[in-house]
């Protein structure tokens, strides 16, 4: 569900919703204070991105009557990500989604996503998933002889970082997607014995969804059906998070299979939150 979009609606957004720009810095600053785990994901992909993208679109939800943001939601490509206090924004959230073309899904803070389901009008769920948000405060607890798999990739591992995410199912990654990874991102990857061309083949990787000032979201958690149980995943990801852990940013990720959850708990991520994603399709 992030296939680019190519337009959007000019329809004037809802009453209490408009754009924010660089001038909402410190209304934006205020309500993650307010809500720092709540909001961390939104505010990484604004560091990241900034307010003038061309892969994402920010509006703010505000008080009636006065200028205090309550809530922020984004589109990203197709997708729509947003979270606020404690869900009062969802109806707000979900007319701006309504007048939007192309939406395919809502991803956001639970009460706020089930909200929003409840007030679309020229939307239908057709699916609705729980993820854990989970964040890494200690050092990964995994022994130095496991990380020895693993190494940061490169672009030289384009071509076997793409073959390794085409079979990837609902982890898939386009060559394009890759490419972009390893050129912006930080992508970890276990490898096997080197083969006799003198390099090992990709066994599991793990990569950086989007790196904000004090924090990186991982995904791409991917491991080839013939490596899994050995403590490949593990390792990747254990190994992003100390890369992480060295420059003074903490490791963020979301799950939602349970085998994946016990990994993350075992290295010693603490759930900080339940998020939704919500499927969508227009009547």
């Amino acid at each position: 569900m992030n296939r680019r979009f190519m337009t959007h609606t000019t329809i004037p957004p809802p009453a209490g919703i408009r754009r924010l720009s660089e001038v909402d810095a410190p209304a934006v600053a205020e309500l993650c204070s307010r809500y720092p785990l709540r909001m961390l994901t939104l505010r990484m992909h604004l560091e990241a991105y900034g307010y003038h993208s061309d892969s994402l679109l920010v509006w703010g939800a505000f008080a009636p009557r006065e200028e205090r943001l309550e809530g922020i939601v984004f589109r990203l490509n197709n997708t729509f990500i947003l979270a606020d206090g404690d869900g009062a924004c969802a109806p707000a959230f979900a007319a701006l989604i309504d007048s939007e073309m192309h939406v395919a899904g809502v991803r956001g803070t639970v009460e706020t996503v089930s909200g929003v389901q409840a007030s679309l009008q020229r939307h239908t769920s057709t699916n609705w998933e729980i993820s854990t948000c989970m964040h890494l405060i200690q050092r990964p607890q995994i022994s130095e002889e496991a990380l020895t798999v693993v190494r940061r990739a490169t672009q030289s591992d384009l071509d076997a970082l793409a073959d390794h995410y085409s079979v990837a199912a609902n982890m898939y990654r386009s060559r394009s997607n890759v490419a972009s990874r390893l050129q912006t991102n930080r992508v970890f990857v276990a490898t096997g014995p080197p083969d006799l061309t003198g390099n090992g083949p990709i066994l599991s990787s793990a990569l950086l969804n989007v790196e904000g000032k004090d924090a990186g979201l991982i995904g791409g958690v991917f491991t080839q059906q013939h490596a899994r149980g050995k403590g490949y995943a593990a390792a990747c990801t254990a190994a992003l998070s100390l890369d992480l852990q060295q420059d003074g940013k903490t490791p963020v990720l979301f799950y939602e299979n349970p085998v994946a959850g016990r990994v993350y708990r075992k290295l010693g991520f603490e759930e900080c939150g339940k998020w939704a994603l919500l499927y969508l399709v227009p009547h």
